[in-house]
């Protein structure tokens, strides 16, 4: 998530929740075995997770493919 200010190291804070705006980062369980942190954008009854970072694409999922575990709310960094 380079492009979103998250680093390599970093630790991101995560509210649980099962739901979210679109435009979030969320942590999202893809097909119950693959768990990413991106940004939850919804076109129509899909949901596309966005990377921020340029190196990789866009993914489309049906909704029943994708389950928020929970949104950023927060990030620590070390110096």
């Amino acid at each position: 998530m380079i492009d979103a200010g998250i680093n390599d190291g970093d630790t991101v804070v995560i509210e649980r929740c099962d739901d979210a705006e679109s435009g979030a980062i969320v942590v999202a369980l893809v097909d119950q075995t693959e768990v990413t942190l991106k940004r939850l954008r919804r076109k129509g009854a899909s949901i596309a997770l966005e990377p921020a970072n340029k190196n990789y694409d866009t993914r489309i999922f049906g909704p029943d493919r994708v389950d928020v575990q929970g949104r950023l709310v927060g990030l620590l960094r070390r110096y």
